[in-house]
C-alpha cells in the first residue's frame, strides 16, 4: 500500500494558553477529556517550530481483517515506518484541519500517558452537526478498533 501524505504540519512556537486561544478563536469545541489532556504533564509544546508528514490510514489500510487492539495497529504502522504523534499534535491539526467534513472520527495516534483505563488514552478530531471538536477518548487496552476508524500518524523524525 502506498502511504500518502495526508496533511504536512507545522507544530511548536507557541505556548499553551497562545494555542487553546486559537482554538477559541476558531470556536473549537472540547469534551472533559480533553481538558483533562491538555493539563497533562506529557502535553507538552515545543519552543521550536517543526514540520512534520502526517499520514492517515485506516486498519483496513495496515492490512487488518478484523477489529484490531491500538497495540497490533501502531505495531503494523511501525513496521511500515510510521510513529505515534505528540501527544500536542491533536490541537494543531485541529487547527490546520478546519475543513474536515462531517463524519467520522479522527484519531491521534500517541502514546497513552498514564496506566490508568479511567484516563484518557488521546484525541481525536470531528465535525458533528458543523461543530469542530477536539475530542480526548478513554479506550481499554482490549477495545477493538472498526476497520474502517482513520488514524494519523507521523511519516519521518520528528
Amino acid at each position: 500500500m502506498s502511504l500518502n501524505e495526508f496533511k504536512k504540519l507545522n507544530v511548536g512556537g507557541l505556548t499553551r494558553d497562545e494555542l487553546l486561544a486559537k482554538l477559541a478563536s476558531h470556536d473549537i469545541n472540547f469534551n472533559n477529556y480533553a481538558e483533562i489532556l491538555f493539563d497533562d504533564p506529557k502535553f507538552i509544546i515545543g519552543k521550536e517550530i517543526n514540520s512534520l508528514s502526517l499520514v492517515k490510514v485506516t486498519c483496513c489500510d495496515l492490512g487488518f481483517s478484523k477489529p484490531p487492539y491500538y497495540k497490533n495497529i501502531v505495531s503494523v504502522a511501525s513496521s511500515m515506518g510510521l510513529r505515534e504523534c505528540p501527544l500536542s499534535l491533536g490541537a494543531f491539526l485541529r487547527l490546520e484541519y478546519l475543513d474536515q467534513k462531517e463524519g467520522p472520527y479522527l484519531h491521534i495516534a500517541s502514546k497513552k500517558t498514564k496506566d490508568d483505563e479511567e484516563y484518557p488514552n488521546g484525541f481525536y478530531l470531528r465535525n458533528n452537526e458543523g461543530k469542530l471538536w477536539l475530542r480526548g477518548y478513554r479506550a481499554s487496552h482490549d477495545y477493538e478498533f472498526p476497520l474502517d476508524e482513520e488514524i494519523v500518524f507521523i511519516r519521518g523524525a520528528i
